[in-house]
């Protein structure tokens, strides 16, 4: 066997090695690899027909939910916010919008601000044609969504999730560093590259307030405005920042590992988090595509006071795919899904209530 041969062998051998350890470390790290085993201590039913809430947030002292909803495997239909009667899910209905009229409207990340004058005003990420995403800002009047107005910015370029911080302010997460679309998403993915950020809207300017984020999704804020909590699905974590209630600045204190694609993050009357979380990440890319390929749905609790860490809520699949969000209130746990054509809304047994 001739030299050449010998180097065109032993680089095949190495290339295959190399190729099968990525795709073993992938499999790893995506959780393809662990055995689940679900769990749920509560009862849950149904509410159909609310297709793709990705996001939702409560009004408790209303008891109120509001639901972005999308049928993002059908991008060319519009989206709706429906609103759900906590005491009555099955009444859950689309709200009517005032004052915005774009052609397609394509909602994802919702936050809701409540001014000392009472007003309401709901926060929502709005993809439209996915050509320009932006961040609007909508006042509640009698159950209807009146437009305020629009934030757009050249740093706003992925938005995935939105926290209110005044009535003009908020942070929003852009996940991925490519544009939508791009060949580049699945390479930033698989290679774990850590070039998405979160964006600071004082109300007049944006900021960059935190990046080198592997792909940033969910962000919520503490009650007291001081705290805020930024999950990341390929980092697998939950951040945990000190803010400047005078300039928005952001400093970490602390990371969580879960183990688990985080996305959204609901902090309750209690300011717990309640951290929603996809376990096998190429599942649910499966799912993404077909709606019959069904992808773990995981629902986990974090006290931020002691870093105590507990799973409430684990399936494989059934009845809620994909669950994005789980929203908490009292003992209600409402949990949505990224494609799916319902939302779960579930009553937890005293186990799973709220620490003291």
């Amino acid at each position: 066997m001739g030299r050449l041969a010998q180097l065109i062998i032993t680089a095949m051998i190495v290339l295959v090695i190399g190729v099968s350890y990525f795709w073993w470390n992938t499999l790893k790290w995506t959780g393809e690899m662990t055995s689940l085993r679900p769990h749920f201590d509560g009862q849950c039913e149904s509410v159909e027909g609310i297709i793709g809430a990705e996001d939702i947030v409560i009004d408790r002292e209303k008891a109120l939910a509001y639901i972005s909803s999308h049928d993002r495997r059908h991008r060319e239909k519009p989206g709706a916010i429906w609103v759900m009667p906590l005491g009555e899910p099955q009444s859950a209905h689309k709200m009517k919008i005032k004052g915005y009229d774009a052609d397609l409207f394509s909602p994802h990340g919702v936050d809701l601000w409540v001014g000392e004058d009472g007003v309401r005003r709901l926060f929502v990420i709005e993809h439209g044609d996915w050509s320009q995403s932006r961040i609007i800002i909508f006042r509640i009047e009698n159950g209807v969504l009146v437009f305020d107005h629009a934030v757009t910015d050249p740093l706003i370029k992925r938005p995935n999730d939105v926290a209110a911080a005044g009535e003009n302010a908020f942070y929003t997460s852009n996940d991925l560093g490519v544009p939508y679309g791009s060949k580049g998403e699945l390479f930033e993915v698989l290679l774990r590259k850590q070039n998405g950020n979160l964006v600071y809207f004082d109300g007049q300017k944006t900021q960059i307030a935190a990046n080198e984020i592997g792909y940033a999704n969910g962000v919520a804020l503490s009650h007291d405005g001081t705290k805020l909590y930024l999950g990341a699905i390929i980092d697998q974590s939950v951040r945990f920042y000190d803010r400047d209630l005078k300039t928005g600045a952001l400093t970490l204190r602390d990371e969580i590992y879960l183990h688990t694609g985080v996305d959204n993050i609901d902090v309750d009357e209690d300011g717990v988090l309640w951290v929603a979380g996809h376990p096998k990440l190429l599942t649910f890319s499966k799912h993404a595509k077909d709606g019959a390929k069904r992808s773990p749905s995981q629902i986990i609790k974090i006290d931020p006071r002691d870093k105590t860490i507990r799973e409430i809520y684990l399936s494989l699949g059934d009845p809620l795919s994909g669950a994005s969000v789980g929203a908490h209130a009292g003992n209600m746990l409402l949990m949505g899904g990224v494609f799916d054509p319902r939302v779960l809304a579930c009553r937890l047994e005293p186990a799973s209530a709220p620490s003291e």
